[in-house]
């Protein structure tokens, strides 16, 4: 079967969303499928071309047995004005929709948010050459526009959930990485036999060759070092400004330090604060690929999932919280909500109350002097990921659905 996948984001791109859909296309293509991804050209959230890449109209390429189509997008950063986002949006669906008249019809087209923008170019296609139509969802948009703080209540909030409604009519099927989000989108009770929860998912492989890192260590001074891990992006719902207010309440425990690994909007604020209060214990690392992650979390002794007190991002699962445990590590939350949910059934971490830095700082004290139960929580995470979140079974769930929906 002939499958395209439309998503503004995909790797290099930083981001959950990024992961789940290479992860898609790798494991769509392994199941006999003929997939192509249509995306943009990298920027995010760097907000600039990525390096080994050219802002160019169309370019092909081709990874792991599927194809890969580029077009061009206005880069902006994260931290832009609205509207300059909006016109950055809007440039992909344009770019996007001249590329599909050099794409083979599909008989399927998974179209992914955020942002759902995306989804004019999967609709356009659909109503231009048939076939079916299956909305992944990670982010409930525009809702989670307002709990960033991107957008404020108001004409263009209203006018967006219009769309938001009108989209969701298009769609056949639509799929959710959590039981929260589907709940989240169940308010519209016209969607009621439409959705399938497809959750987030790590390769078994991830990890199994990867030892500790002696050049990372090396590197950033962690030898005899109890690494506070943090992973992915740095943006607007992941709280980044905590992880810098809980290092300070820890900074005179000198063996304890914070390895922050990614990028995004709300990395420079959070560098210009332990740069501005003297915090030696936060080490800021910056991008890495998606490859490099297991070397860094093995370096790690916890893993930190922080989010945005705010009840939209309850319904979240992070991919980092998959990964953390994949590499074995013990897992701090802040926010109770589906997430942590998943954390105390697998008996995998501890949450604490969510933006209360000193809670958070005690709970870490707390893992950094009972190793043993430390390493019992991460060994608890590590069996429990593979035996429910392994990237083979997550897959063939989506794949069995796409073959329900073109019998």
């Amino acid at each position: 079967m002939r499958i395209l996948i439309v998503t503004q984001n995909f790797p290099p791109d930083i981001g959950g969303a990024a992961i789940r859909l290479s992860g898609y296309a790798e494991h769509l293509t392994k199941l006999g499928h003929q997939v192509c991804v249509l995306c943009a050209n990298p920027i995010y959230p760097r907000g600039r071309i990525f390096e080994g890449y050219k802002n160019k109209w169309f370019q092909k390429e081709q990874k792991n047995g599927y194809e890969i189509i580029r077009t061009w997008i206005l880069p902006v950063k994260p931290s832009s004005h609205f509207f300059l986002r909006l016109l950055s949006y809007n440039s992909f669906v344009v770019s996007a929709c001249f590329a599909l008249l050099k794409i083979k019809k599909p008989n399927l087209t998974i179209s992914a948010t955020p942002s759902f923008f995306a989804s004019f170019v999967s609709i356009f296609n659909k109503n231009l050459r048939g076939g079916k139509l299956i909305l992944d969802i990670t982010d409930v948009w525009p809702d989670s526009a307002i709990a960033t703080g991107f957008m404020k209540k108001g004409f263009l909030f209203f006018f967006a959930k219009k769309i938001e409604q009108w989209i969701y009519r298009q769609a056949d099927h639509i799929t959710c990485g959590s039981l929260g989000t589907k709940k989240e989108l169940l308010k519209n009770k016209n969607l009621l036999n439409k959705i399938e929860v497809i959750p987030d998912a790590i390769d078994a492989n991830i990890f199994s060759s990867i030892t500790e890192e002696e050049g990372i260590t090396n590197k950033f001074n962690l030898n005899n070092k109890f690494v506070v891990g943090f992973t992915g992006l740095m943006g607007f719902a992941q709280n980044v400004k905590m992880l810098a207010l809980v290092a300070e309440k820890l900074i005179n425990y000198k063996d304890i330090v914070f390895l922050l690994v990614g990028d995004g909007g709300m990395k420079e604020g959070a560098e210009a604060f332990c740069k501005k209060n003297n915090l030696v214990n936060v080490v800021f690392v910056g991008e890495k690929p998606y490859s490099e992650m297991p070397k860094y979390i093995k370096c790690f002794d916890i893993g930190l999932v922080t989010l945005k007190n705010e009840p939209l991002f309850e319904n979240s699962v992070p991919s980092k919280l998959f990964h953390y445990w994949a590499g074995g590590k013990p897992v701090i939350i802040n926010l109770k909500g589906v997430a942590s949910d998943i954390i105390q059934n697998a008996n995998g971490g501890i949450l604490c109350r969510e933006d209360d830095a000193e809670d958070m700082a005690n709970k870490i004290l707390f893992l950094y002097t009972h190793r043993i139960e430390a390493n019992l929580l991460g060994k608890n995470g590590q069996a429990y990921v593979y035996e429910n979140y392994s990237r083979d079974k997550i897959v063939q769930k989506l794949n069995d659905l796409i073959n329900k929906l073109n019998n």
